[in-house]
């Protein structure tokens, strides 16, 4: 496959064969309609910014028959900070593109900048309902009879410039769309809004503006005040617009987009690839066109860097694909993105986020989540990633991750950071020896476990912290069991390792109530001072746990390190199952 690398710019679509998303349907159902609508016709296209407005619109121009278009982008002019100027530069651009005469134009501006922002400010003052005091005076005054004969000569000029187009030109009605509207300040759109609906409204005319409904309301509250209710937001909007269109994200042919910007950079696009790629854009930075245009820019710009400076990765599709993964993190999920560049992120963890019983605390953890807490939606919308992220990095498709499929993760990474605004890798490097010290303590705590299972079939569950903090260092690694007690709560003993120095690894035990709050004070009643029989007495935590420091030394380098702590916590077992029947005993007898 020939490979071509162009970068994509944000500049809209201008005919309907660039179309990719598939929206040709739309396209023609606009066209129909304003070629055979009542007029004057106003129709607002709606979306959120990237989403296409303006390519839709240019889609539209170029596919009218029998109309003369005429095009104003109120972004080009509101770079000058024109001030209230800026609907009479609309209305000078019309009526030129209309071929009215210059002396017309003139008096027509003249005339509107003389009396137009008064005019304005009543008619929209009545059509949200309002009756304040400068209104009231100014029809007491019989000013406002005025407005309305000179609105009424002003619209009449501007029908004849129309009519006199629209004769020579041989087409049946004039179409004006008015792109970037809610690119402005939202009042200053309103009030482009305001002279369109008061001067413009006029036969055999129709106007598309590119405008939001939230846009629409924001203005009118920045303009009179915030106490304006929605239903009178609404009914503004509504008198405008008499067909508001949003545009069709949930609709767009992402598939057949991605596939092609795939074609164009020489990605593999088999229906495997392409359907994991869009995937990974759907499930993180989503379908905006401007933000996937964003995202392959980001890709064309890391695939040159890490195709030069990632050597152990022979394969053009492996590596380009867990770019793109990694790049949809860093573009949609950053806290997680930077705790991937700031961690030596290993297969326990991964194999946590794989599992759906496990994955909202491994991300809470993450997130620095109290795990208590409601998920967030960010959270949420990681879980249905995550698969289609671990996905990518497979070499070979066995859903777990091999240390060759993390080395590539983690070279990659690397590699990313320099189109990241906060990520660094220097933590990893500063880190090294925690992580060793993670993998040796990792492994002794699975080995005492598997002791424990073994000989005494008590299944502990291993345990370890998925980000350093105040309290908790990464090379922490600990493993629980928890048991019925019979007694109205659950019991869980815990054997936690942490290291001291070099050579020592410090051996902790937890008694803790489990998942019964509120019975804290019999936990204790019955458990007494020291359930272990240690010969220090542990810590009593107030939420229902017993805390026991160095319950034992370990030297790390000791092959018999494992059989040591599972002979401790086969004991310390036996030490809580014996004060909790002991506790029984006596209930039974007093």
């Amino acid at each position: 496959m020939k490979e071509k690398r162009n970068g994509y710019t944000d500049r809209p679509v201008k005919e309907l064969t660039e179309d990719l998303f598939g929206v040709e349907v739309y396209v023609a159902a606009l066209c129909a309609f304003i070629g055979e609508c009542d007029t004057p016709m106003t129709i607002s296209i709606q979306g959120d910014w990237g989403s296409g407005k303006t390519s839709m619109m240019n889609m539209m121009k170029a596919n009218l028959k029998s109309v003369f278009p005429i095009w104003f982008n109120t972004w080009q002019f509101s770079q000058f900070d024109m001030g209230n100027d800026l609907a009479f530069s609309m209305m000078d651009v019309l009526l030129s593109e209309l071929d009215c005469d210059k002396d017309v134009r003139k008096k027509i501006i003249k005339g509107l900048s003389g009396f137009a922002k008064k005019a304005v400010t009543i008619m929209t003052d009545h059509a949200l309902g309002g009756e304040s005091a400068a209104t009231i005076e100014e029809f007491m005054s019989g000013k406002a009879l005025d407005y309305a004969s000179e609105i009424k000569i002003l619209k009449e000029e501007f029908q004849k410039a129309i009519d006199n187009k629209l004769t020579k030109t041989h087409f049946n009605r004039v179409v004006v769309f008015v792109d970037d509207l809610d690119r402005l300040q939202p009042s200053k759109a309103v009030e482009l809004l305001e002279v369109l609906k008061l001067f413009l409204d006029c036969d055999r005319c129709v106007f598309v503006l590119a405008v939001d409904y939230e846009v629409v309301t924001l203005g009118i509250k920045q303009k009179f005040g915030g106490e304006v209710s929605e239903e009178k937001g609404r009914s503004f909007f509504d008198k405008i617009i008499q067909l508001p269109f949003k545009m069709p994200v949930s609709n767009y042919n992402i598939k057949n987009y991605v596939k092609e910007m795939m074609e164009r950079i020489g990605i593999k696009t088999d229906d495997k690839e392409v359907t994991l790629y869009y995937n990974l854009i759907k499930t993180s930075i989503g379908c905006n066109p401007r933000s996937m245009k964003r995202l392959f820019n980001t890709f064309e710009l890391l695939d040159r860097v890490t195709k030069a400076t990632i050597i152990n990765i022979s394969d053009d599709n492996i590596r380009r694909r867990v770019l793109f993964a990694i790049i949809c993190v860093q573009m949609y999920y950053e806290k997680f993105y930077i705790y991937l560049t700031s961690t030596q992120i290993d297969e326990d963890t991964f194999s946590a986020l794989r599992d759906e019983k496990t994955v909202e605390d491994v991300l809470k953890e993450i997130y620095g989540i109290d795990p208590t807490e409601t998920s967030i939606d960010e959270i949420k919308r990681m879980e249905v990633f995550l698969p289609h992220f671990i996905d990518a990095l497979q070499i070979d498709e066995d859903g777990a991750l091999s240390e060759t499929e993390l080395r590539n993760l983690r070279d990659i990474l690397r590699s990313s950071v320099v189109t990241s605004v906060n990520a660094s890798t220097d933590e990893i490097d500063e880190n090294e020896i925690e992580w060793k010290y993670r993998n040796k303590n990792k492994d002794l705590v699975k080995a005492a476990a598997a002791i424990l299972k073994n000989d005494d079939d008590l299944t502990f569950t291993p345990w370890m912290p998925r980000k350093a903090r105040d309290d908790v260092r990464i090379s922490d690694i600990s493993a629980w069991h928890v048991w019925d007690t019979e007694l109205g709560f659950n019991c869980c003993l815990e054997y936690y390792l942490s290291r001291a120095n070099e050579t020592t690894i410090t051996m902790k035990l937890f008694v803790t109530l489990d998942n019964a709050k509120g019975l804290e004070e019999k936990f204790f009643e019955i458990m007494g001072e020291n359930p272990l029989k240690f010969n220090t007495t542990p810590q009593k935590m107030p939420y229902g746990r017993y805390v026991y420091n160095n319950a034992k030394l370990v030297l790390a380098s000791d092959e018999s390190a494992q059989d040591q702590i599972a002979k401790v916590v086969k004991k310390a077992y036996s030490d809580v199952k014996e004060t909790i029947e002991s506790y029984k005993n006596r209930q039974s007898t007093s």
